[in-house]
């Protein structure tokens, strides 16, 4: 998919300080938030995830929008994940690198509490009174943007008998064939998913979860697949795996159906991601306005018709066939373990923390 010249099409691995700082000097505003070369054009640098998330939200979010602002321009500086987005704000605070950023809803109300985002005003942001219950985030702060949920991936040219349990992550059959990168979101909720299994709260007791993970790692043959663990599937250097439904819809058309995304039978667990404003950004009008087009109902049809997430904004309708693929198809809500994730924002750190130390560090 063809990007303008302008989008830093890095890999998040090759992401630097001076990339990052080069693209912030590339926003400057003159008093008043127009563009310090005088031209009254103004440059807001957004913060979002790699690689195919990158490629569709270019093409059906931010060209359109530009196509509709042509006073007003995005920076698209691409990140791996929220915990990248934290650490760079948080070194930056008094000269933002960013306007807008995406995190994960269980990470952005802590960069809330630092002060590291800003709250919106909901008259340049009038969309957000068209959010479904699940995007209607905290105090004032940054909405859901997207909806997705866990998921198996597997190889179909080197497994022939579908994995349909989370269970099926320790068959003997997938032993060093697993890809595993869970030291983060995908690992959260994944303990809640064997917490369920295991007839257990994980508000009170995650220590069976974790134990249950112990026993898979020996069989484990990467928790950090490279460049991302839906290629590691698709050139089969791993057979099964855990990843987002959305980006595994996306690369099952992609790889004409050597990927596939499975919904285990025990069910899954939804997670939304938050777009941001960046406390003390030069150009926070010009962000919002940003942000209230890519939560409306025009670009949230557009971007989850094109990469299968599940729209925020309650009057954008996906194509049929689409809808079936997302987490808000009625076969996945039925199947949805109920995860709060506003109580999570508090353990979220430490639950990453010990699966690292307690089953990858093993």
């Amino acid at each position: 998919m063809p990007l303008r010249p302008r989008v830093l099409a890095v890999s998040a691995g090759l992401l630097t300080g001076t990339l990052l700082l080069t693209s912030c000097a590339g926003s400057a505003t003159a008093p008043g938030g127009g563009a310090a070369d005088g031209s009254g054009r103004q440059t807001v640098t957004f913060m979002g995830f790699f690689g195919t998330f990158q490629d569709s939200f270019t093409k059906t979010v931010i060209e359109p929008f530009e196509d509709a602002n042509p006073d007003i321009e995005i920076d698209y500086v691409p990140i791996q994940n929220s915990a990248e987005v934290l650490a760079k704000l948080r070194a930056s605070k008094e000269r933002p690198v960013a306007d807008v950023a995406l995190m994960d809803s269980s990470v952005a109300p802590t960069a809330n509490e630092e002060g590291l985002f800003a709250r919106l005003d909901p008259a340049l942001v009038p969309n957000l009174e068209e959010l479904v219950d699940a995007a209607r985030l905290q105090e004032g702060y940054g909405p859901g943007l997207t909806l997705d949920s866990l998921s198996i991936l597997y190889n179909s040219d080197r497994v022939p008998d579908a994995p349909t349990s989370w269970d099926d992550l320790w068959d003997e059959r997938f032993e060093g064939r697993l890809a595993m990168p869970i030291a983060d979101t995908r690992g959260v909720a994944l303990l809640i998913a064997l917490s369920d299994i295991l007839g257990e709260d994980y508000q009170q007791d995650i220590d069976p979860a974790i134990e249950r993970l112990r026993e898979l790692a020996p069989a484990v043959q990467t928790w950090q697949p490279s460049p991302d663990v839906y290629t590691s599937v698709q050139s089969g250097e791993v057979d099964v795996a855990v990843g987002w439904n959305a980006r595994g819809q996306f690369y099952q058309d992609s790889s004409d159906g050597t990927v596939v995304p499975v919904l285990p039978e025990e069910g899954t667990v939804q997670q939304v991601n938050s777009i941001n404003l960046v406390n003390n950004s030069a150009n926070a009008d010009a962000a919002q306005k940003f942000i209230d087009y890519a939560i409306g109902a025009e670009a949230q049809k557009a971007f989850g018709d094109d990469a299968y997430y599940a729209p925020v904004n309650e009057n954008a309708e996906l194509a049929e066939d689409v809808a079936e693929r997302t987490t808000a198809s009625e076969t996945q809500q039925d199947k949805q373990i109920a995860a709060d994730w506003s109580w999570l924002t508090t353990r979220y750190t430490a639950w990453v923390d010990r699966i690292k130390r307690e089953v990858i560090g093993d």
